[in-house]
């Protein structure tokens, strides 16, 4: 019953770490670990592919740390097991994270010599020189992503500012949208305001009134009694004329009566023309009878 638990296991195990893509890390299998699957795996551990035996020991970062501390004997049975593995990349992440179930850190002080100590002492260098070259950045913690506002400015106060590093010698798309916008938006406006015309007539300054009682220039209309023209306005000094104050029009739309329209303008006009003509006829015939009167 034991040997064909373990093969299950082990099956089990091979079916959700063994097919993955990725070659390291596996965090998916943690929901369904318990004690009693971590017994079992202890048991057939030393059958595991390498790389299941790499992503099992890499899955144990991913645990809630209440599992950790819950599940604390299984997980350093599993790690006792690894440490003493054939494989060298097996036995050293073991011994790495030999102290991470009961301290939460791991375990950077390989004593024994050997391939491990190397490695592990050859990363630690690279990891610090990397370090080192890229000190002056400002690295925010992991869990900033997870934070709201608030949270994330008691986290990390200071922010250095965003520098500048270009500049668009060309607008945006959008803004050359915007703008062709608004230029079509103005033109169409003022096209609107073109096309309303006043619904009521505006009174021309070029039409001349048709009053007949207007006096023709250079005739005074003001005569003495005896018919002769006045001429004492002669012989009187000139006063001064006070000065003229032109009044400024008042602007706005001023309503004509329909007499004074152009088209009547234009038909009393053609109206006098037809009643010259019809005269002169009348006087042409008459001055004919006459003479024929008297021969």
């Amino acid at each position: 019953m034991a040997t064909a638990r373990d093969s299950d296991i082990a099956l089990w195990l091979h079916n959700k770490l063994g097919t993955s893509s990725d070659t390291w890390s596996e965090g998916s299998i943690c929901s369904q670990l318990n004690i009693a699957v971590l017994r079992n795996i202890k048991e057939c551990f030393m059958e595991l592919q390498t790389q299941v035996k790499l992503k099992l020991l890499l899955s144990f970062f991913h645990i809630p740390k209440r599992n950790v501390e819950e599940w604390r004997n299984e997980l350093e049975e599993i790690i006792e097991v690894a440490i003493v593995d054939s494989d060298s990349w097996v036995a050293m992440i073991a011994e790495i994270i030999k102290t991470y179930p009961s301290l939460g850190a791991l375990n950077l002080d390989i004593r024994e010599q050997g391939d491990n100590q190397r490695i592990v002492h050859d990363v630690t260098a690279e990891l610090r020189r990397v370090v080192k070259k890229y000190s002056e950045a400002t690295l925010l913690p992991m869990e900033c992503s997870y934070l709201n506002r608030g949270a994330f400015v008691a986290a990390a106060p200071q922010q250095p500012g965003v520098a500048k590093h270009f500049n668009l010698k060309r607008k945006p798309k959008a803004a050359a949208l915007r703008a062709d916008l608004v230029s079509r938006s103005g033109d169409a406006q003022n096209n609107l305001k073109k096309s309303q015309l006043p619904t009521v007539p505006v009174r021309s300054r070029a039409t001349p009134r048709n009053n007949d009682t207007i006096p023709m220039r250079g005739i005074p209309s003001r005569h003495t009694g005896s018919g002769m023209l006045r001429t004492s306005s002669l012989h009187t000094p000139s006063r001064p004329r006070p000065p003229v104050t032109t009044r400024r029009k008042d602007g706005g739309i001023k309503l004509l009566d329909i007499n004074e329209s152009p088209i009547a303008a234009q038909q009393a006009k053609k109206r006098r023309k037809l009643q010259d003509a019809a005269e002169s006829k009348a006087a042409e015939a008459e001055a004919k009878q006459q003479k024929q009167q008297q021969q």
